[in-house]
């Protein structure tokens, strides 16, 4: 078997080429077309790709008038070679058709536990209606705490009628309004004194993204609502973070001060008594690092800071999330801070902590631009995120203090 592979602009040409190389008789295995880069990957072109084969026999059929007798044997007719086989087994049309084989397989199969998955479910809340189930079970798969799901949706069949159960988007809006009120209101950065600067501190675990969210927290308050905004570090671990967080401060113009004992806080502090914010960005501690925690807490004792925010990842386990919390709880936490909610597959995790330990969320962050991706935390945005329904009518507020006007959204330091 003479297999071969042709390639054209066109559907017409490819063929047109196999015709020519294998003749009129060409039998076309397989067929495709893709994209293929030119001038250095920056234009595109589109290509017809055949596999056609010239020598590829299949035994004839024979048909005979039934009469009643055995049917004599049919004569043989001509096979693929073994080699011919094998080939034959290796052409794109056969790995074609055995991934399409395994994907009508693993979709069964994902029918299947799917099906089983809503079975149990629904022996596990047999009190949950069925007009209501697969909102139910929408919760439960955005990880919502099955407890908080189930009260979730029993409110709702105690305080709606029976007609409106059948709205769909009736229901939903009323999901929404259940999930926002179980979220304490938000608290976002506010200055309480009128003499010195108001202090806030972000405290939390390692890789949490404390320092983009200080530098975005200090970006808005410089250049959205025109504050005096001083910085401190006493992330000394970390060259990077120093050098990332200095080049924020030199763009928005506000000075930043790199400590490295409490007595040196305090001076920091002290220095910047023109200054309305003072944000403070602190080492990642390990939650289970007893001796860390221990100094973070002398830090925090000096400095005397008027807010304390923990910074938490979303994409993190709800219970790495709970120990941090508590670990972190004996230091102090007045607010939290949830990071990183574009990368994480399910936010519900949000919900059951909030809730849970019944602290306010003060922000949560959506991507690295600063200081665009960073939002006052909203109980019903977060609802929203939950199910993922994007708000499209509800523009982000460009307020972190929770005191000034919103502004125009805009980028600083693009290129950092």
């Amino acid at each position: 078997m003479d297999l071969r592979t042709f390639t054209a602009p066109t559907m017409a040409e490819a063929l047109q080429q196999a015709k020519q190389e294998l003749g009129p008789h060409a039998v076309i295995l397989h067929t495709r077309k893709y994209q293929r880069r030119q001038w250095l990957g920056l234009r595109r072109r589109e290509v017809v790709e055949i596999t056609a084969a010239n020598d590829l026999q299949v035994p004839k059929r024979h048909c005979r008038q039934y009469t009643g007798a055995r049917p004599a044997a049919a004569p043989p007719g001509p096979r693929i070679g073994t080699s011919s086989a094998q080939q034959l087994l290796q052409t794109p049309a056969a790995s074609g058709a055995a991934l399409i084989g395994i994907s009508q397989e693993m979709g069964s199969l994902k029918h299947l536990v799917l099906d089983l998955v809503k079975e149990t479910r629904a022996q596990r809340a047999p009190q949950v209606r069925a007009d209501l189930f697969e909102h139910y079970l929408q919760l439960i798969q955005n990880q919502v705490a099955d407890e908080l799901a189930e009260e979730i949706v029993g409110n709702l069949q105690s305080n709606m009628r029976p007609e409106h159960l059948k709205n769909a988007g009736f229901v939903r809006e009323k999901l929404l309004e259940q999930m926002a009120k179980m979220i304490p209101p938000s608290r976002p950065i506010v200055r309480t004194k009128s003499i010195g600067p108001h202090v806030v501190a972000l405290i939390g675990p390692t890789g949490v993204g404390k320092t983009t969210t200080i530098a975005k927290l200090a970006a808005n308050l410089k250049l959205r609502e025109q504050r005096h905004v001083g910085l401190i570090t006493i992330d000394t671990y970390r060259i990077a973070a120093v050098d990332q967080l200095k080049k924020y401060a030199d763009i928005i113009g506000s000075p930043l001060r790199v400590v490295a004992s409490p007595e040196d806080l305090r001076d920091a502090i002290d220095s910047m008594i023109n200054c309305e914010f003072v944000l403070i960005d602190t080492a990642g501690r390990s939650p289970t690092d007893a001796l860390k925690l221990s100094e973070l807490k002398s830090f925090l004792t000096v400095a005397g800071p008027d807010e304390v925010h923990l910074v938490l990842s979303t994409t993190a386990s709800q219970e790495c999330i709970e120990s941090a919390i508590a670990r972190f709880g004996e230091v102090r936490v007045d607010k939290i801070i949830f990071t990183k909610l574009d990368e994480a597959v399910h936010v519900g995790v949000v919900l059951n902590v909030i809730h849970k330990v019944n602290k306010s969320l003060s922000y949560i962050t959506t991507g690295q631009d600063v200081p665009d991706d960073i939002e006052i935390g909203c109980g019903r945005r977060l609802a929203q995120r939950i199910l993922s329904q994007q708000p499209a009518t509800e523009p982000t507020p460009a307020v972190v203090s929770g005191t000034g006007t919103p502004k125009p959204r805009m980028r600083v330091g693009g290129a950092l």
